[in-house]
């Protein structure tokens, strides 16, 4: 669980490196924005324009993973940090990745030529410095979540019980059962002698 916990909000950032890199590599092999267009446009990069949506469902992965960092953070959960360094790999390797797949996909084949093409060059150049980035950033933000759990819990017990409704509590009074209030239990009534 802890090490899913981690992931939580380290993918979406890696994510949003990925696209990052990959915009920063176009960018800068097709300076002019006409080029750029028509580059992508024979590449298959149509799913470009899914980019906003994908990026605010990151969000929204990152926010429950911060959220679920502080609760952790609360219960004094210790904190277990990814499995290996090598991590910072994935994005190279899931760049070169999808370059390949969106020639494969749009045109039916990959050429091996794009392996000496200076956008998949640059692009796999960039994933290394975004990926460094995103797990720094993902660390900073997993360490600050897990500081405001700690700084919750730790709060003197009177100001958190302001937040905490204190359940009612209602003692019954036993009750004397039947006999003992000097009443019989219910017969039938006496039958009258003519």
């Amino acid at each position: 669980m802890r090490q899913r916990l981690a992931w939580l909000s380290t993918a979406p950032l890696m994510f949003a490196g990925l696209i990052a890199g990959h915009q920063l590599a176009y960018r800068l092999v097709y300076s002019d924005a006409h080029a750029r267009a028509d580059a992508l446009a024979r590449s298959g990069h149509a799913y470009l324009g899914y980019v906003p949506l994908a990026l605010s469902v990151s969000l929204g992965v990152l926010l429950a993973g911060l959220a679920l960092q502080t609760r952790a953070g609360f219960r004094g959960i210790p904190r277990r940090t990814l499995a290996s360094p090598l991590i910072v790999l994935l994005p190279p390797i899931a760049f070169a990745v999808q370059e390949f797949a969106e020639r494969l996909l749009h045109t039916g084949h990959a050429p091996w030529t794009l392996v000496v093409q200076p956008t998949l060059l640059l692009g796999v150049a960039f994933q290394l410095p975004f990926a460094l980035a995103a797990l720094l950033i993902a660390w900073l933000l997993d360490s600050a979540a897990r500081a405001i759990g700690r700084a919750l819990r730790d709060l003197p017990q009177p100001a958190f019980q302001a937040f905490v409704p204190e359940p009612v509590r209602v003692v019954a009074v036993p009750r004397a059962a039947g006999l003992a209030r000097g009443y019989g239990e219910r017969a039938p009534p006496f039958a009258r002698r003519p």
